[in-house]
């Protein structure tokens, strides 16, 4: 069975190739993927309605959904570039951007997002049971069953760009040079962390919001590297922003969405601690580690 950061090696790595790849990716991303965004900024500006604009929060006065499609639109590019520089620079196989298995491994994406969506669910009932008058119902039954379809589309889209450039492209670029897993989760999870850093939530608190956003992307290092492959991050990442936009989603966030439930106040510190707790829930019900699987976790 091949390695996932050696699979890599099917392609073609010389450094000058990540030289080209890398901005490349980057370009089209915050180039291209720019455009949406400045399109609809450029109608608002001159639609000549005061009750339209934007703000540090995001837009206002625009249709959620029509805020939804421009916002996640951005990251097509971003999908599309990785998969081009891969495939067309380094000259590899796309299967190896996702896994080191044979094929890819479509129940482990399934299973990955039907669980995190089971614990989200939990780590939300609780903090409405601890915090009553947290959760307000602003369910539309209209606008969310035309949003739902929308995102069910849309949301996997997006967060599949970022796990093809994050857990892919680059995790398998820094196990060229890096082979301990830990070293390589929190190199990640930094990365992961540094886009995030502009989003509307972090005016909340900016430490843990952030140390979130890096938790977040060390963990789904880790079980990339614990699996051999990208399977249950893709999984997970998508159930986590699904059930966001959904179900129940913040006042202040860069997600927007007509959800079932509105989060009134974003608790940094329930959102961590709950956060971390999730994902140890998760890792025991795909991972039963042995006490010698323990010792050589560092890889």
């Amino acid at each position: 069975m091949s390695n996932y950061l050696e699979v890599v090696r099917q392609g073609r790595n010389d450094w000058w190739r990540y030289l080209l790849s890398f901005p490349a990716i980057l370009a089209i991303w915050f180039i291209v993927g720019s455009i949406p965004v400045v399109l609809l900024l450029a109608y608002i500006s001159g639609d000549g309605d005061p009750a339209t604009g934007f703000s540090g929060t995001g837009f206002v006065g625009v249709p959620v959904i029509v805020e939804f499609l421009f916002t996640m639109s951005s990251f097509i590019p971003l999908l599309v570039g990785t998969l081009l520089a891969v495939r067309l620079i380094h000259n590899r196989p796309l299967q190896t951007l996702v896994t080191a298995e044979a094929r890819i491994r479509w129940g482990r994406i399934f299973a990955g997002a039907g669980v995190w969506l089971l614990i989200a669910a939990v780590i939300s009932t609780i903090e409405a049971l601890l915090y009553p008058g947290r959760y307000l119902l602003t369910f539309q039954p209209v606008t969310w069953t035309i949003f739902t379809g929308l995102a069910l589309l849309l949301i996997p889209l997006q967060t599949s760009a970022e796990e093809f450039l994050f857990r892919g492209y680059l995790l398998q670029w820094m196990g060229l040079r890096l082979k301990n897993w830990w070293l390589l989760s929190f190199l990640n999870g930094l990365l992961f962390f540094l886009p995030h850093a502009a989003n509307p939530e972090m005016a909340t608190h900016s430490i843990l919001i952030g140390l979130g956003y890096f938790v977040m992307g060390l963990f789904l290092t880790l079980i990339t590297l614990r699996d051999n492959g990208m399977e249950l991050a893709l999984g997970m990442h998508a159930g986590n922003n699904l059930f966001a936009a959904l179900f129940a989603n913040y006042s202040i966030t860069a997600l927007p969405s007509p959800s079932f439930f509105t989060i009134q106040t974003l608790d940094p510190v329930y959102s961590l601690i709950s956060l971390v707790l999730g994902m140890i829930v998760f890792y025991l019900v795909f991972f039963r580690p042995t006490r010698s699987e323990t010792a050589r976790l560092p890889g």
